[in-house]
């Protein structure tokens, strides 16, 4: 709402034109030219243009603790072609992935003069964005008021509403009845439970529901080390999920899914079969051919990640596994689980990118390492990334890719968990909310009858 992207997704997750009205690669891949709009400016009166792109992108490689950073480091050198029309100079064979990721945080434009004098924008600095809203009060951790801004804006579908007002409230069914009672317009659930129980008061009139599952996959992420080096025994964990008894778990809103993109993208492969459905017989045999496994599996604590570590010790368990529960908090996991501290781990963390490099980059070959060193997976990255090939050439690499890797079972994807907005007959628009499969949600063009 405050930030405006330089391109934005749909609904689907399809890329759309934002800031930027087109983009295009050089033929030999050598640089990505963004055709800017003409009639933006930031709130602090600022103009958007191709410096403000360049500034920005300076700033994202060069802040300390950049998100940013591992990707624009494809990024060599921004130039202006002309006022509107940025050149981003790319490192030879690299820099797929930037549309995509522009869609992104790392698309969101700050204002230059706001870079230039050095200002913190984490508490909403006044101004520093193009969106249709700025801050008017914002308390941390607890509630954030926006107003529509003072200027036109340059989308007329966004800033439909002279303001929002976003307020933390825990607890599910405290959120469900300010809904029911007219004092919340929109919100969302995600766990089991809340889910069902979102579904029951909307089919009794209660509120509507837009039932979204999450692009995020839950599975289990493995470490090639102790008895998961033997991949016998990594096949072994896969044979032994089954990913209904999961789904059972959430009241059949974790559907079953058993690859690594969602059936709207171009870089999924419907064709393509997962190695390890479920078999526990075969999970034994493996078992008892490896004379025996142990397996640490971590989870965040009361996290929705907690019962099915649970559900998936005893099915390893049947199979022959000795399965060791590690629970630590929530926030620990992921950054614990890149580092390298845990063997294994059951997870939500594994989300598609909008552009599979950026995927593979960050789950397959990072840090993660569901490639597990093949250098097969390593060659063909190398060669999808290759900004000069259209979608068309790329997709069958990263159906090999996603082959490969599902093979190593280094990764186990189990099932997509389930999304729920709520909202009264007022609201417009809610069921078009991009990222809402990514637990994200993007207001600018959410409305509201009078």
């Amino acid at each position: 709402m405050l930030y405006d992207r330089l391109i934005t997704v749909d609904s689907e997750g399809n890329l759309v034109p934002g800031l930027a009205e087109a983009w295009s690669f050089a033929t030999d891949g050598t640089y990505l030219d963004l055709s800017l709009r003409k009639d933006v400016t930031f709130n602090d009166g600022a103009p958007f243009d191709a410096a403000a792109v360049a500034a920005n992108i300076e700033r994202g490689k060069t802040l300390a603790g950049s998100v940013a950073a591992p990707v624009f480091r494809n990024i060599s050198a921004v130039s202006a072609v002309d006022d509107h029309t940025a050149r981003l100079h790319l490192v030879p064979g690299t820099g797929v992935e930037l549309p995509g990721a522009f869609t992104t945080n790392l698309g969101m434009m700050i204002s230059p003069k706001v870079i230039a004098e050095g200002v913190d924008v984490r508490n909403g600095a006044a101004g520093a964005g193009s969106g249709a809203y700025v801050v008017s009060e914002f308390v941390p951790s607890e509630s954030l008021t926006v107003t529509r801004s003072s200027r036109t804006y340059w989308d007329p579908e966004g800033g439909k509403l002279a303001g929002l007002e976003i307020t933390t409230i825990p607890e599910a069914s405290t959120r469900m009845n300010g809904v029911q009672t007219g004092a919340l317009d929109l919100t969302w659930v995600s766990s089991a439970s809340e889910s069902v129980q979102a579904q029951e008061n909307a089919a009794r009139g209660a509120f509507n529901v837009d039932k979204v599952p999450f692009r995020s996959v839950l599975g289990i992420n493995v470490r090639a080390r102790g008895d998961m080096a033997d991949p016998e025994l990594r096949q072994a964990l896969a044979y032994a999920i089954d990913p209904d008894e999961i789904n059972a778990l959430f009241s059949g809103n974790c559907a079953p899914f058993r690859q690594m993109y969602p059936a709207a993208s171009w870089a999924n492969d419907p064709s393509l079969d997962y190695p390890y459905s479920f078999d526990p017989e075969k999970a034994a045999r493996l078992v008892a051919k490896g004379g025996g496994a142990h397996l640490t599996l971590t989870f965040g604590a009361g996290s929705n990640t907690e019962k099915p570590a649970n559900v998936i010790q005893s099915q390893l368990s049947e199979a022959g596994f000795d399965v060791e529960l590690n629970a630590v908090p929530v926030t620990q996991v992921e950054p614990r689980y890149m580092a390298g501290d845990f063997d294994a781990s059951v997870s939500n963390a594994f989300v598609p990118k909008a552009d599979p490099a950026e995927t593979v980059t960050h789950f397959v070959l990072g840090s993660y390492g569901h490639s597990n060193g093949n250098p097969q997976i390593e060659e063909l990255a190398v060669r999808a990334a290759n900004p000069t090939l259209s979608q068309e050439e790329r997709a069958p690499m990263y159906s090999q890719i996603w082959d490969l890797t599902l093979k190593e079972a280094m990764f186990v994807p189990i099932c997509n968990q389930t999304n729920v907005t709520v909202f009264t007959n007022k609201v417009v628009g809610a069921n078009e909310i991009p990222w809402v499969d990514l637990g994200t949600f993007d207001l600018r063009h959410v409305g509201m009858r009078k």
